[in-house]
């Protein structure tokens, strides 16, 4: 598995698809040539502990709550549309010629 569900510093970004997509091509080429896996990070004990009672913030200036607010793919609906213009409307500007 690659992307941001790996254990990297660039969660939910393209540095961390591409930093997902190396560590994974690096188990498959290590495992290719049978070199033994490199230890999985366990995981600090404060975080265990701290979990339960953890309460989750809004992300910052993101509207609405579908896919394509958080970067990912998503059908194009009017209210995503609406949204997406209201956020980012240089996408919908017309194309310049040159």
């Amino acid at each position: 598995m690659a992307g941001d569900w790996t254990s990297q510093k660039f969660l939910g970004s393209m540095e961390g698809a591409v930093l997902g997509g190396k560590l994974a091509a690096e188990v498959v080429a290590n495992r290719a040539l049978g070199n033994p896996d490199k230890p999985i990070k366990d995981i600090q004990q404060h975080i265990i502990d701290a979990a339960p009672s953890h309460v989750p913030k809004a992300p910052i200036g993101v509207k609405g709550d579908g896919a394509i607010a958080f970067g990912a793919g998503a059908q194009l609906s009017k209210k995503n549309e609406a949204l997406l213009k209201e956020s980012d409307p240089a996408q919908f500007d017309a194309p310049v010629a040159v």
